[in-house]
């Protein structure tokens, strides 16, 4: 294939299969040599005979200056020639105008070139084995260890640490060479944090060393190594103290926090609790952090004095409902609830109940509400009980309010789950066919075997019976009565499930249904 442009090019790079090209090379295994100007366009000016040149294409005419000028403006229009553009520099054009003009490059790219006639003597450009007339060797990109090291990147002047450096100050290449294939950023910048015999060394700049994560490894061994002297913990402590809230939620200095939290003694316990607490819209962001929320919990369990809880409690209270339904800060409170007593969490227990449904709907504070259901046992509790009963049904249908109404019943405490059971009285079809509820339902005729006739008697005389028995949910209600009942209440099941037979055993869920029903015959029998 050739390509011809308006101004009559060949470009005998390409193969044609028509039209054949004039300056199509030889093949260099018979090349021709020749030493008068008259016989070739290429020609040695030295004289030596292993340089090749090529013959023209006899019988044309040479071309004039003007066709020089205009092949020139040609290949600028074509952005061909471009001096300042260094993609260009390993490419070599060669055409023709009639045959005759000849376009050669010097080796340093385009900063240099000429037309050339046939009288004109140029030496040859050096070719490849591979392609004629392109040097596929000379851009070829250089490892990074063979560019020089006055090309790279970094400044000569740079030193990372006493024996890091990667470069020398004279910038010759280091004695670790291995240490040049990477930036700085990844070198062992804190290698000299290693060689530390002892915290002192590191005196003025511990905050700075945890929030490395290396240099934090380092200090957490010191503390890992059980001989750590007392100054050294006081040194540590008067560094942290003004940055605790910094550090506590810091993705590696809070490590070294909660270390330093399981040594401390009390009268440390309480210093640092007092600079946590004083400033109180910090110490919120720290409990809703979720690195902040571990290292408050490590510090709770190093408080033993009554003080230190009263101090932490006294803040808690205010904002105990905001931590109860947040997804991080609802741990505190569920470890204040199942650590302290109940007279110390007294306050918090009362402002749960005081907002026992919001929490109750809440993702994680239905979590925290159940715990308050099992560890408080003041009249905190029977009030956040009245308020599950009254708003069972609510509840029950809630995506996160069943788990609380579950959990009252699963306390089986009589008297309670007989209320609530009386409470959702008249809606066990409903809940049977809701996706939540249906579990609420399951759950009251597991746990209360004198409540759970009166429950299946409720669904097996409804109207809407058979919409229980195909309901996606509903079918599992009926699944758990087949298990639950006995006697006279199973066998007249059976039979009100048996008279929708022609309807369940093409159905998806009533299938279900009839399955249980024979596999609980079988088991009878």
């Amino acid at each position: 294939m050739v390509r011809i442009d308006n101004e009559g090019l060949y470009w005998s790079f390409m193969k044609k299969t028509t039209y054949e090209n004039r300056l199509f090379l030889p093949p260099y295994s018979t090349p021709s040599f020749r030493q008068s100007p008259t016989h070739g366009l290429f020609q040695n000016p030295t004289g030596y005979s292993s340089q090749r040149s090529y013959p023209l294409t006899p019988n044309l005419p040479l071309p004039s200056q003007q066709s020089f000028e205009s092949l020139e403006d040609s290949f600028r229009r074509m952005t061909l020639i471009d001096h300042n553009s260094s993609r260009l520099q390993s490419m070599r054009v060669e055409s023709a105008v009639r045959g005759q003009i000849g376009l050669g490059f010097h080796n340093e790219g385009f900063g240099s070139y000429d037309f050339l006639g046939a009288s004109m003597v140029r030496p040859p450009p050096q070719r490849q084995p591979s392609f004629p007339g392109f040097d596929v060797y000379r851009q070829r990109s250089q490892s990074f260890n063979e560019l020089p090291y006055t090309n790279r990147r970094w400044p000569m002047n740079t030193h990372w640490g006493t024996n890091n450096s990667i470069w020398s100050s004279n910038g010759s290449q280091p004695e670790n060479p291995k240490s040049n294939l990477f930036p700085p950023m990844y070198n062992n910048r804190g290698q000299e944090w290693f060689t530390c015999s002892s915290l002192k060394e590191l005196k003025g700049r511990i905050s700075a060393v945890a929030k490395d994560q290396k240099g934090c490894r380092f200090l957490q061994k010191k503390f890992d190594d059980k001989i750590i002297k007392r100054e050294d913990i006081d040194m540590v402590i008067s560094e942290v103290k003004d940055q605790l809230h910094e550090l506590m939620v810091h993705q590696f200095a809070n490590y070294l926090i909660q270390k330093l939290f399981e040594v401390i003694n009390q009268q440390q316990t309480t210093e640092l609790l007092l600079v946590l607490v004083t400033r109180k819209q910090r110490f919120m962001e720290v409990c809703t952090d979720p690195l902040g929320t571990r290292a408050v919990q490590k510090l709770m369990l190093r408080m033993k004095s009554q003080e230190q809880i009263s101090i932490l409690l006294s803040v808690l209270k205010p904002i105990a409902v905001t931590l109860t339904n947040n997804i991080h800060g609802h741990h505190i409170i569920d470890q204040c609830i199942s650590t302290f007593s109940n007279e110390d969490t007294k306050h918090i227990a009362d402002e749960i109940a005081n907002n026992c449904m919001d929490i109750a709907t809440d993702k994680s504070g239905c979590c925290v509400l159940n715990q308050c259901l099992s560890h408080v046992q003041t009249e905190a509790r029977d009030r956040m009980l009245a308020e599950i009963i009254s708003n069972a049904f609510i509840l029950s249908e809630h995506c996160y309010g069943n788990y609380v109404v579950q959990f009252v019943v699963g306390m089986r405490l009589r008297h309670v789950t007989s209320n609530l059971i009386m409470q959702l009285r008249g809606t066990y079809v409903s809940l049977s066919m809701n996706k939540y509820g249906s579990n609420v339902v399951e759950k009251c005729m597991k746990c209360s075997s004198e409540h759970a006739s009166m429950i299946i008697k409720e669904i097996m005389f409804d109207i809407d019976f058979l919409k229980v028995l195909q309901d996606a949910y509903g079918n599992y209600v009926i699944q758990s009565a087949l298990r639950v009942s006995k006697g006279d209440l199973y066998d007249k099941l059976v039979r009100f499930i048996l008279r929708h037979y022609s309807v369940l055993h093409s159905h998806l869920f009533g299938k279900m249904v009839l399955d249980r029903v024979k596999c609980s015959k079988t088991n009878r029998v």
